[in-house]
């Protein structure tokens, strides 16, 4: 054989070579983007079934959220899913498997730890070291008619201080709601917080990332004043 039938023969080995080790380092790559998906599937990013009335408008029964589990960066407006039971929260770590029977409250972050908060009707007043006199968070998310009717019943929840490590949780259908206005309740400990909600995917016309509200604060006037005094002395009688 000489030199120029061998060069042909190595022409055309090589492309196959070439092939070979592709095929080899992509089903590499794939198994290892499997396994990393699989790990964020089951640690990391977890779905999560809305159920109940309680944060219409904005989420409806049925519908389902991606939460992320591991991120504990928690903010005023965010959605969260928050274990009903205390005692499975308090048992809960990160590494805990996801059991589909368990039950969530899903609930928008309202009051951060070490504040305080106060509900007077349809408004929600917030004291921190910004507003120690207070300031009314407006909530541009809520209805209007739900505000109204708490107004209507004149709901009276007085200055409420937020341990530390706690947050005040609350849905934004106020009217239908189990939260963190009822003593039974309270503030919710960090711990017993499942995730906070990434992005809806069903219905697949309302499939969004969820984006943070930014809020607006309002002092509080002389008629406030007033609708305070009038709500706090009803819920005393």
């Amino acid at each position: 054989m000489n030199s120029d039938e061998k060069s042909q023969i190595n022409s055309t080995k090589q492309p196959e070579s070439v092939v070979v080790k592709f095929w080899s380092l992509f089903w590499t790559v794939a198994w290892i983007a499997l396994i990393i998906l699989l790990v964020m599937r089951i640690f990391v990013f977890q779905q999560v079934n809305v159920v109940g009335s309680s944060m219409e408008p904005n989420y409806h029964t049925d519908e389902r959220l991606v939460v992320n589990r591991r991120n504990k960066n928690f903010e005023r407006g965010q959605v969260v899913a928050a274990y009903s039971d205390p005692a499975v929260a308090i048992n809960a770590t990160p590494l805990t498997p996801y059991d589909p029977s368990t039950r969530f409250f899903l609930k928008r972050i309202v009051g951060l730890p070490g504040e305080s908060i106060e509900v007077v009707g349809g408004s929600v007043v917030i004291y921190n070291d910004q507003f120690p006199n207070g300031r009314i968070l407006e909530e541009a998310y809520l209805d209007e008619n739900v505000k109204l009717r708490q107004d209507i019943l004149k709901e009276y929840v007085p200055r409420t201080q937020i341990p530390q490590g706690y947050y005040y949780l609350l849905g934004d259908n106020r009217s239908n709601s189990q939260d963190s206005r009822n003593p039974d309740v309270g503030p919710f400990p960090e711990y017993s917080i499942f995730g906070q909600e990434t992005f809806r995917y069903w219905p697949l016309n309302k499939a969004e990332v969820f984006e943070r509200p930014n809020y607006d604060y309002i002092e509080l006037d002389r008629q406030f004043e007033l609708k305070r005094a009038e709500y706090s002395n009803s819920s005393e009688q």
